[in-house]
């Protein structure tokens, strides 16, 4: 037995190590690289510029925009800011993914490890391409609680929700939607 654990640790350490490696040297993600992903969605759409709608809610009063183009890098950072690929987050997040017939269908990282921000993505295909992403983000602390939910569907829009409260005011909410053609 001891024989058996002496060989297995250190074969054990370096799958560790190499895995870690990769992920640095920009290598395979242990997660999806929703980062990548959304650049290249704003490499598409700032080539694109497509035509849109842009809705915001504030506490219930709302305002439509029709635009012709829009900086989606600054639209799109919160999605940037929710990436989970992180060496030190490698062990925190719990994966449950869904094939149906071999072809994956969704991914979902979870985790309820409070220091997180995000505590939930998803990223649904549909033949075998990226077709919704959805984001739960929680930040909480003395100051203000805020929490936010992202769905993005490529080729359609996304939807941007934020609910926060701050200790001297009530829940304040915040909906963006953008639809473009």
């Amino acid at each position: 037995m001891k024989k058996i654990v002496c060989i297995a640790l250190p074969l054990l350490l370096l799958a560790a190590c190499q895995m870690r490696e990769s992920a640095e040297s920009g290598g395979p993600k242990p997660f999806f690289d929703l980062k990548g992903y959304i650049n290249a969605q704003i490499e598409a759409l700032n080539a694109l510029q497509p035509t849109l709608e842009k809705r915001i809610q504030v506490d219930g009063q709302n305002e439509t925009q029709e635009l012709d183009s829009l900086d989606y890098e600054k639209e799109l950072r919160m999605f940037l800011r929710s990436d989970i690929n992180r060496k030190a987050w490698f062990d925190k997040y719990e994966v449950d993914s869904t094939f149906e017939n071999g072809t994956l269908e969704s991914v979902r990282y979870t985790t309820d490890t409070e220091d997180l921000k995000t505590s939930l993505l998803e990223v649904e295909y549909e033949q075998g391409e990226v077709s919704r992403i959805y984001i739960e983000n929680k930040t909480e602390s003395v100051v203000a609680d805020v929490r936010q939910e992202l769905l993005y569907e490529p080729g359609q829009g996304y939807r941007l929700f934020t609910a926060q409260k701050t200790a001297m005011s009530s829940e304040q909410e915040v909906i963006v939607e953008v639809e473009w053609d």
